[in-house]
């Protein structure tokens, strides 16, 4: 195994996790970007708004993205 196998190998790694969290990262980020500003306009400063939504949002495509479920 010569080091540019393993730089290969990690780099491959590296990309299919991004390729398989990528779905789920995008969906926090949009329903984040939206719960922010709805705070920012009604000025409610709670802080259980900002993460189970998100949380959420993020467990249902998880449940059909998932291979084998």
């Amino acid at each position: 195994m010569s080091a540019d196998f393993i730089i290969g190998l990690a780099g491959q790694a590296l990309y299919t996790i991004l390729k398989a969290s990528a779905p789920m990262l995008v969906i926090a980020l949009v329903v984040g970007l939206i719960v922010s500003v709805f705070q920012a306009t009604t000025q409610i400063q709670e802080q259980t708004l900002a993460f189970v939504p998100k949380i959420v949002a993020v467990f249902y495509p998880l449940l059909y993205l998932v291979p084998g479920s």
